[in-house]
């Protein structure tokens, strides 16, 4: 189990020991680079440790993905816990502790080199972005990584009593590597991803919203595309992925042009664009598999900009809290020829979770991602639970922690399943499952649409 929080940092350049180990691989010296790989993380913190599976994960999936078939680790139960834990390296990230405004704060990244930081989120680039977005780090360009928190619609961080004003919650990093080779990394640690609850169509005051998560919300004005035919409008956000943007303007800060990005007209009509838009079709302030024609295709008005102190101002687009703004700004336009940028968009770990918290209260942001140094008191000294009262070791750990009260240790494990072969197989099943119950919904909601439309017969 690794740690989360900081230790002595060393000298590690992260992308030079990943590609040492990456040219063992593809030189067939798989033992010996796993091994290597191992000594490379003995002593690191663990943003680092992460760091340097990705890179390998990615610069040897060939050759990993053909030892993972060839099973010639399988006597070396040590070195094939090494190539598994490889395989997991590309799935949403863990969001790095970082706050860099409060001394007492946990920050992860302290005391590191601005080349380990850059080395920490380019990996993300690496595994959670395309080809374009990965040959724009090579090529001097500055290129956006947003990680995303998933946060209700009608969320709020002021204490006024008013709901649906947003939440900085997010982070978007900016990175470059200049012609000398030199790393560079802004990270706006106070931004958003998602929409708010002020611009819904189902906020609009009156007696319609009461006793609904919309009650309470300082509503501004609908926005978003009734995509479900139900007559109201559906807000919207951009969905994980690659997307190309350009410079544009926006009014904010008191400037009708402020500099902003908007998806460049080829992005916008590439097929790689169908499904870059998640809206919420069933009211409920998430986006989630439950939402009936909740995946759209993009279009230009999803900008990146700024938003207020006190309001993240999102309809759907991605918004950096003010005071952080123009640093942004400064670290994108770094490389003055530089004309379209590369954003990268990804969930982190955990928060595919949030649609199965059905007791969390919906006006507040997810709570911070698991503590695995955390001592648990469902668990013993080596890490292992008590014997439980089910005959499956999953199901008895998740009951041990739930009952010892200790939540993240109960969303660890279930992270964990989700991770596994057993898990991702009953994930597959419910998708087909959902995706049939929606179907259904739809046929049901096409033919109602179609009854209503007919005209009245006579009698």
């Amino acid at each position: 189990m690794t740690n989360p929080h900081p230790a002595t940092p060393t000298d590690i350049d992260i992308r030079a020991a990943a590609d040492r180990v990456i040219a063992q691989l593809q030189q067939g010296q798989h033992a010996e680079a796993l091994r290597l790989l191992e000594r490379e993380r003995a002593e690191e913190r663990s943003v680092v440790q992460e760091a340097l599976d990705r890179y390998v994960a990615v610069g040897a999936q060939t050759e990993l993905d053909e030892l993972r078939g060839s099973g010639a680790l399988q006597a070396s139960p040590e070195l094939a816990s090494t190539l598994e834990r490889l395989q997991l390296a590309a799935q949403p990230p863990r969001m790095p502790d970082y706050n860099g405004r409060d001394a007492d704060a946990p920050n992860e990244l302290v005391d590191l080199t601005d080349a380990q930081k850059y080395d920490i989120y380019a990996s993300i680039v690496e595994t959670r972005g395309n080809q374009a977005a990965r040959d724009a780090l090579r090529d001097e360009e500055s290129v956006l990584l947003g990680l995303r928190r998933e946060t209700s619609t009608v969320a709020s961080m002021d204490d006024l009593g008013q709901r649906g004003t947003g939440v900085y919650d997010d982070h978007i990093v900016v990175l470059r590597r200049d012609a000398s080779g030199e790393r560079h990394w802004f990270i706006a640690d106070r931004a958003s991803t998602e929409p708010t609850a002020q611009y819904d169509e189902r906020a609009r005051p009156g007696p319609d919203r009461e006793n609904t998560p919309y009650s309470d919300v300082a509503w501004r004005r609908p926005q978003g595309e009734d995509v479900n035919g139900d007559g109201t409008r559906d807000l919207g956000r951009m969905a994980e992925g690659t997307i190309e943007m350009l410079r544009t303007t926006h009014p904010a800060r008191g400037n009708p042009r402020d500099f902003s990005l908007r998806p460049t007209p080829e992005q916008v009509t590439a097929p790689r664009n169908a499904d870059l838009v998640q809206r919420d079709t069933n009211a409920d302030g998430w986006f989630t598999q439950n939402d009936v024609n909740g995946v759209q295709a993009l279009n230009d008005s999803f900008k990146v900009h700024s938003g207020s102190r006190n309001n993240t101002d999102s309809a759907g687009c991605q918004t950096i809290h003010p005071e952080d703004y123009d640093q942004f700004i400064e670290a994108v336009r770094a490389n003055p020829q530089q004309t379209r940028w590369q954003y990268v968009l990804t969930s982190t770990e955990g928060g595919i979770f949030h649609n199965v918290e059905q007791g969390q209260e919906q006006d507040q942001p997810q709570r911070p991602g698991p503590n695995p140094e955390r001592n648990s008191p469902a668990e013993d000294r080596q890490g292992m639970l008590q014997p439980g009262p089910f005959n499956d070791p999953v199901a008895d750990r998740y009951f041990a922690a739930v009952m010892a009260g200790d939540s993240d240790l109960a969303d660890r494990i279930a992270i964990e399943f989700a991770r596994s072969p057993e898990g991702q197989q009953f994930a597959r099943m419910g998708d087909e499952l959902l995706a049939q119950q929606q179907a259904l919904e739809q046929r049901q909601l096409e033919e109602r649409q179609r009854a209503h439309q007919a005209p009245a017969m006579q009698i």
